[in-house]
């Protein structure tokens, strides 16, 4: 059972461009290699890409899941393109042989259009965790201000989802942040 939630947003969060840009292209997305931190491209041939230092903060929410830590990884995204989205989620690699899909499951994905209060209410009745044991990264002020309101730990990310914020995120959870990322 889980104790602690670690969710991203995802456009112009976890990756470049946002699917809304990608109109008159999208899916299906081609994966550029099968390496961590791998690029798409849509079937117009524009570069998606992932951003700051996501993989490596998934690959290592993937290692704790893995050793049993209680904690699970979920994302809370307004895309205009949920389904690309969920593509891209599935073809983006942020360990060998580990998908984005892969640490958050489909299970934990609330994408669809509305407030992120919504996303986070869903998630909570799904997994029983408190607000005050989750953490949240966005690039959208506007998000970082409502979703705090319900008692979640709320991190800008202008830049995707750095090293230094995501330590902040999991201390904020009471989580030991890896010195090795």
């Amino acid at each position: 059972m889980a104790t602690a939630l670690v969710v991203f947003d995802l456009d112009a969060c976890c990756w470049y461009p946002e699917m809304y840009q990608l109109w008159g292209g999208g899916a299906p997305f081609t994966a550029q290699s099968s390496r961590p931190n791998n690029q798409l491209r849509d079937r117009r041939g524009t570069t998606v890409r992932q951003l700051g230092d996501v993989a490596a903060c998934l690959a290592e929410l993937h290692r704790r899941m893995r050793a049993g830590e209680p904690v699970l990884a979920c994302a809370a995204s307004r895309s205009d393109e949920p389904e690309w989205a969920r593509e891209c989620l599935r073809k983006f690699i942020v360990a060998d042989g580990v998908s984005m899909m892969d640490v958050m499951t489909e299970g934990h994905c609330e994408i669809y259009k509305g407030s992120k209060c919504h996303h986070f209410a869903a998630l909570q009745r799904k997994t029983g965790v408190p607000y005050s044991r989750m953490c949240f990264f966005d690039d959208d002020p506007q998000n970082i201000s409502d979703v705090s309101g319900m008692g979640v730990h709320c991190f800008l990310t202008p830049d995707g989802v750095t090293k230094d914020i995501f330590d902040k995120g999991l201390q904020s959870i009471g989580l030991a942040p890896n010195s090795s990322l």
